[in-house]
């Protein structure tokens, strides 16, 4: 995709054009694509176009026409949202960045715009999603925290999706680790949030991490405001995998948000674990289909050397 420069232009000048295109209420990424494919960049598309123009387009639905050129008049709102998401450190980026992950620019339907609060590192190309269930049995969730740990002691990043239970687990395990190891870029863990950043809020386990802000990486492809929803959480496990070499799934339902997850990981060709248990419980109630589909089983701890040796 050619993404034209526009001369003259700040940087935030760039980004609020950006973001405000991401704000058009059901403009997804594969319409924002074919917008810049068609016209070049954001602002062409505000500020250059005609609602004539866009009702040409036989892919682009009237309401949306409507609701970008009402985003026009609201462009000083959102120069306030950029410069609160840079007063807060939380970086704008877009395909047209170099610093966009290459693992997820590959996807069909990648994010056009990013939100990025810490620092997407090049060491994370090593990087094994840990998932699961928000409710795991007690051995299911000290298994997370513990495969997190010792795959971000080995120096890989991992990668969750910041829900309650094995996610937080998981992220636990590799913040933990990089308090004892202080090796440079070792242990990280990313984070990939199914809201905007203005609902954001520290789990009370991880919050005593914050502060080493060299260690995670928090990634929304949500509009700043946008409130947690069954589909912008569905949306979230394709990043998970995406971001991801290799996924490792604690405990999940059947079809569970775990299992989306590990669905997206076969298709994109990724490796695939699962836990095994003699006896299941009923948070790994699903554990059992992923398996017969070709997952790798983790049985002990040992055996995460075989996601070790993958990557």
């Amino acid at each position: 995709m050619h993404l034209r420069p526009r001369q003259g232009d700040t940087e935030l000048d760039r980004a609020v054009y950006w973001v405000a295109l991401h704000s058009v209420p059901g403009l997804g990424p594969v319409t924002y694509r074919r917008l810049l494919e068609r016209f070049g960049d954001p602002q062409t598309v505000l500020l250059e176009t005609s609602k004539r123009d866009l009702n040409s387009l036989p892919w682009l639905r009237h309401g949306l026409v409507k609701d970008i050129f009402k985003v026009r008049e609201k462009l000083a709102d959102i120069v306030n949202v950029v410069k609160t998401l840079t007063y807060n450190n939380i970086k704008i980026v877009t395909l047209a960045d170099g610093s966009y992950p290459a693992k997820i620019r590959m996807l069909k339907n990648a994010p056009v715009v990013l939100y990025v609060k810490g620092t997407y590192l090049k060491s994370d190309k090593k990087a094994v999603a840990i998932v699961g269930t928000t409710r795991p049995s007690v051995k299911g969730r000290q298994i997370a925290v513990e495969a997190g740990r010792r795959l971000a002691q080995r120096g890989f990043t991992i990668v969750s999706g910041y829900a309650h239970g094995v996610d937080t687990a998981a992220h636990l395990g590799a913040m933990e680790a990089r308090e004892t190891l202080k090796t440079g870029d070792m242990a990280r863990t990313i984070m990939v949030i199914p809201t905007g950043f203005d609902h954001f809020v520290w789990k009370r386990t991880l919050r005593q991490y914050a502060h080493n802000s060299r260690g995670y990486c928090i990634i929304s492809e949500s509009f700043p405001s946008q409130e947690w929803s069954v589909g912008a959480a569905l949306s979230r496990n394709r990043l998970i995998a995406g971001l991801s070499d290799a996924v490792f799934v604690v405990e999940t339902d059947v079809g569970g948000g775990a299992a989306h997850t590990f669905t997206h990981a076969k298709n994109l060709g990724r490796m695939t674990f699962a836990l095994k248990y003699k006896n299941p419980p009923k948070s790994a109630t699903g554990n059992g289909s992923i398996l017969s589909q070709g997952a790798t089983p983790i049985s002990s701890y040992k055996d995460l050397d075989k996601i070790a040796a993958y990557l």
